[in-house]
């Protein structure tokens, strides 16, 4: 655990002290250059970043292929139940803001959390509105994947979310625990992504989210099958309602 969180306060350094570089490709970021949303890419990975954006469907938040068209329910949200109420994500799980991703989880590239922070809030604000939840829950890892990893990019990704105006939710990162290892989701079918999740989750503090609108926090929608297993507990707990916000969502 004391060298891992060495190697995160050691990139931590070296990006202070260095030129940015687009977390994508790796170029130099020109000073004078920087896009006020997507402040960790360069000018061309900028353009190759796919923000979420209607048509979209109006549950899982997945875009259609098509650009044409009003929002509407896609056919695997019409087949199965879901137990959130909407999810929303940033961009399109693909291209630079993938690599981004990746760099952030199994890099450990965690400068990256603040930034790509901002352009979460920037989707929230979006896609719910100011004041469109009462409080924001991260997905929790487990214990053992959590010593592994060094930190979990959930959190971090709203750990410097201010709430000074109601703006935005206050973050609670101890509604949830993770009381069941699980494989990981990658590779998964959706139905063994369920099967998977399956009793891994559970409400430790539920008086922070009783009658309230909850914010589910993720890094990626794949399946939903996550997002339905927190949902699962959040509204057994007594949760109003619960929604999910995504840094992307995987296309299917």
């Amino acid at each position: 655990m004391f060298i891992q969180a060495a190697k995160i306060w050691k990139n931590a350094i070296l990006d202070a002290l260095y030129p940015g570089k687009c977390a994508a490709c790796g170029d130099i970021i020109p000073k004078a250059l920087p896009s006020p949303t997507l402040p960790f890419l360069c000018p061309d990975c900028c353009e190759d970043f796919e923000p979420v954006a209607s048509p979209l469907c109006l549950q899982c938040g997945m875009p259609f292929v098509s650009p044409e068209g009003p929002d509407h329910v896609c056919g695997g949200c019409l087949e199965k139940k879901n137990r959130f109420g909407r999810a929303r994500a940033a961009g399109v799980y693909d291209g630079p803001l993938r690599t981004s991703i990746h760099r952030l989880k199994y890099n450990r590239k965690t400068s990256l959390a603040k930034p790509m922070g901002k352009m979460l809030e920037q989707a929230y604000l979006d896609h719910f509105g100011p004041g469109g939840a009462d409080i924001a829950v991260p997905v929790p890892l487990h214990a053992k994947r959590l010593r592994q990893r060094g930190f979990n990019q959930s959190l971090v990704l709203v750990r410097n979310w201010r709430n000074g105006n109601g703006t935005l939710p206050p973050v609670a990162d101890c509604v949830l625990s993770r009381v069941r290892m699980t494989r990981s989701q990658a590779g998964l079918k959706a139905r063994e992504r369920a099967r998977n999740i399956r009793g891994a989750f559970s409400v430790t503090q539920p008086e922070l989210i009783r009658d309230k609108r909850v914010l589910l926090i993720d890094d990626v929608f794949t399946t939903g099958a996550t997002a339905n297993e927190c949902a699962k507990v959040l509204l057994k707990a007594g949760a109003e309602n619960v929604d999910v916000l995504t840094l992307a969502v995987v296309v299917r």
